[in-house]
């Protein structure tokens, strides 16, 4: 089992949460010309950026919030209800924001100093090359998807090292072009594009190895708190799971709220909450979203009770939250196709808010920390004690 440190967890963050949760039908209403311009509208930002959404993981010296995970994942299930590419963005940009706070002082500084409200993006697999060049690296690549990157300031990519291997680099976004490639069933308002560098030049201070990350060997900075002592991986693949859980919440929302209007065709059942093959389904799925919150919930304080107690997860653990986090988005997937089979055909119809969550769904479940044959492989050799190789990444 994870075992969490008797230690307060995650502190309190309601004020958010509500926040987040009064945006729903503002972000909802802004959703069609997300879809259609493949961007978030700017509208929803100035709203997300209003509720303070895009501020909660920047470090406090530079007037962040520094809230809990699990107050993190809550507020983010709520912008998800109301519309999916915004929830995934709270998510991919307040990684970029806590990602930053683990870099050396002088990067933070340069991110951060002359505007809190600086976003970051990233793409984390080591999709780039370097050259060692006098004071820093080279850095050339073409990395995708950017989620956020048509909102960002900054880029955080991955790079692969000669001789020292994988790393996470910081690049202003002036030093990188986008390329419109984001054509997809789901997740559209994303903006996850690619972004192109060639032979940019990146100073050692922006510059984080990968594997002593994973590992809890961070900088030293000046960010005291026990938010930029979280375990890496760990706090990636809980956070990836908020948006699913919003996505599923929202069908269950939809299905049963229709449940008395909607009959089921060449039955006799005038409604289809009297069907009690109905019930079941929605039962299932109300069990495996239930299961999927308990997931976040239990993984967020594991994550931030070791940040608290001062103490880094071991290998064995850090392999079960990732795998944690794999089953819970699992979850919230079949949790949705089952409440479409039991809706039935209307679902598929673009009249229809179901619609909209089965493409978002399919599309954001399918994000490569959330691949469930690699995360079992990598809990399966660590629970056997096999050299879990096949990933920095835990």
């Amino acid at each position: 089992m994870v075992e969490v440190p008797m230690v307060e967890a995650h502190a309190p963050g309601p004020d958010v949460v509500a926040r987040a949760a009064a945006l729903r039908d503002e972000l909802a209403s802004h959703r069609d010309e997300g879809e259609r311009e493949r961007r978030l509208p700017d509208a929803a930002v100035e709203a997300l950026e209003g509720a303070g959404l895009f501020h909660a993981w920047v470090p406090r010296r530079f007037g962040g919030a520094e809230l809990s995970l699990r107050t993190m994942v809550d507020a983010t299930v709520e912008v998800t209800k109301g519309d999916a590419s915004a929830g995934w963005l709270v998510m991919i940009l307040g990684c970029g924001d806590w990602l930053t706070g683990l870099f050396p002082d002088k990067a933070q500084q340069e991110v951060f100093g002359p505007d809190p409200d600086t976003k970051v993006c990233q793409v984390l697999a080591p999709k780039g090359t370097a050259r060692r060049v006098e004071g820093g690296w080279l850095v050339s690549g073409r990395w995708a998807p950017a989620s956020g990157c048509l909102h960002a300031e900054w880029a955080m990519v991955g790079v692969s090292l000669p001789a020292e291997g994988a790393a996470f680099v910081l690049v202003p976004m002036r030093d990188l072009t986008v390329e419109d490639t984001w054509f997809t069933l789901g997740m559209r308002a994303t903006g996850s594009n690619m972004l192109v560098g060639e032979d940019v030049f990146v100073p050692d201070h922006r510059v984080v190895l990968r594997g002593p990350a994973t590992r809890g060997e961070f900088p030293t900075t000046e960010n005291d708190s026990p938010r930029f002592r979280a375990a890496l991986v760990p706090t990636l693949a809980t956070f990836l799971i908020a948006p699913m859980l919003g996505m599923a919440e929202r069908a269950l929302e939809h299905v049963v709220g229709q449940a008395g209007r909607r009959g089921i065709a060449f039955t006799s059942y005038q409604h289809q909450l009297d069907s009690t093959g109905f019930q079941v389904a929605v039962a299932e799925a109300a069990t495996k979203v239930d299961v999927a919150r308990l997931v976040a919930h239990g993984s967020a304080d594991a994550v931030d009770g070791h940040a608290h107690a001062g103490t880094h997860p071991g290998l064995l653990e850090r392999a079960r939250l990732r795998q944690r986090s794999s089953h819970a988005v699992q979850q919230c997937r079949e949790a949705v196709d089952l409440l479409v089979n039991a809706y039935g055909a209307a679902a598929l119809s673009e009249r229809d808010p179901l619609h909209a969550v089965v493409r978002d769904i399919q599309t954001a479940s399918r994000h490569a920390l959330a691949h469930p044959p690699s995360n079992a492989e990598v809990f399966g050799r660590a629970l056997l004690g096999v050299d879990p190789g096949i990933t920095e990444m835990v």
